[in-house]
């Protein structure tokens, strides 16, 4: 059943739309975290791909793929859509989705640029940047990220206190 992100099981179903080295580096991270992962360069493909995926990253900076890409995970309503680029290439993609038929409100829906803003420049920096912007949308803290170590509470407000466990020990 789809709905939103963080009200699904833990196999995230991540089309990647692009290659390079920060798909290389993403690959195996997604594969860490035991999500399902499919990549393609092709606009046909990834339109077919979109209906039965929980996110959709797209590392291309080729128009005739990034932006039908783009557009189709949007009308999708895949839950998270985001796309690498410049302030610059994130607005000539802007004009072209409202060019090709996606409503202003729409655009409120892509995280671009993609990732959390942790300074990173490396590809796989910017993998785990894209990876942590998934996961925090995944889990309800979108907008409201911070450091573990800042925020006040509970680092696990879900669970009684006292029942968390240490993954793998």
């Amino acid at each position: 059943m789809r709905g939103l992100l963080g009200t699904m099981s833990d196999d995230v179903r991540l089309l990647i739309v692009g290659d390079g080295p920060v798909t290389a580096a993403l690959r195996p991270m997604v594969d860490a975290l035991g999500w399902t992962t499919a990549v393609t360069n092709d606009a046909t493909e990834a339109g077919a791909a979109v209906g039965s995926v929980d996110a959709v990253v797209v590392l291309s900076h080729h128009e005739d793929v990034d932006g039908p890409a783009i557009r189709d995970a949007l009308a999708a309503g895949t839950p998270y859509v985001g796309a690498m680029g410049s302030r610059r290439t994130q607005a000539r993609r802007r004009d072209w989705l409202l060019d090709n038929g996606v409503a202003e409100e729409s655009l409120a829906g892509l995280r671009a640029p993609i990732g959390l803003d942790i300074g990173a420049d490396a590809p796989g920096e910017i993998a785990v940047s894209i990876l942590a912007e998934i996961v925090a949308v995944r889990r309800g803290s979108g907008a409201a990220v911070t450091a573990i170590s800042e925020r006040a509470g509970a680092i696990h407000p879900d669970q009684e206190p006292g029942t968390a466990s240490c993954p793998g020990g």
